[in-house]
C-alpha cells in the first residue's frame, strides 16, 4: 500500500507540475512534464475510518513544450486519500528557466490507483490549474487556466500532460 501511494502521489505531483508549462497566447498547446518525487511523507491517518489519510509530496520535473520548454519545475501537493482514490487539497509550485519564471496553483485534481491481478501497478488522474504569475518569455501564460492528465511511469516517477486554455 505504501508503494501504491507513492506511485499515486507521483502522478498527482506530475499533474501539478503540468500546470506550469504549455500554451502560446491564443493557441491550445500541450506541454509535457517528466517528474520525479523528491520527498514524500508517509500516509497520515485521519482517524475517522480505515484508508482515510493525508499525504504531502514534493517533486521536480523537466518540461518539454510551450514557453517553459527545457525548464525545471518544483512543487508540493497535499492529497486526501480514501480507499485508493485521492483528491488534491492543495498544490502549488514554480517553473524556472533562463529568462522565464511561472508560478502555478492546482485548483482541483483527482487520482486513482491502477490495479492488475490485485496489485497496484500505477496511478492516473486529472485536474485543472492556473498560472498565478509568469514573467519573461513565459509571460504569455499569466492568468491562463489549464487541464491536465497525470500517470505514473515507474515507481516515484510520473508524466503530466497539460493543455492551456
Amino acid at each position: 500500500m505504501c508503494h501504491s501511494i507513492r506511485v499515486i502521489c507521483s502522478v498527482v505531483a506530475v499533474a501539478l507540475a503540468a500546470t506550469t508549462v504549455s500554451a502560446l497566447a491564443q493557441t491550445a498547446v500541450t506541454q509535457k512534464a517528466f517528474c520525479v518525487i523528491v520527498g514524500m511523507s508517509p500516509l497520515e491517518p485521519i482517524g475517522d475510518r480505515a484508508g482515510h489519510a493525508l499525504q504531502v509530496s514534493t517533486y521536480s520535473c523537466r518540461t518539454e513544450g510551450g514557453p517553459m520548454d527545457g525548464g525545471v519545475m518544483t512543487g508540493t501537493t497535499i492529497y486526501e486519500w480514501d480507499a485508493g482514490k485521492a483528491v488534491v487539497l492543495s498544490g502549488a509550485g514554480v517553473g524556472r528557466k533562463p529568462g522565464a519564471m511561472a508560478s502555478f496553483h492546482v485548483m482541483e485534481g483527482t487520482m486513482a490507483l491502477l490495479m492488475a491481478d490485485g496489485k497496484v501497478i500505477g496511478a492516473a488522474g486529472a485536474g485543472k490549474g492556473v498560472i498565478k504569475h509568469a514573467s519573461g518569455s513565459a509571460a504569455v501564460l499569466n492568468g491562463k487556466t489549464n487541464s491536465y492528465t497525470v500517470r505514473s511511469t515507474s515507481p516515484g516517477q510520473f508524466l503530466i500532460e497539460t493543455t492551456y486554455d
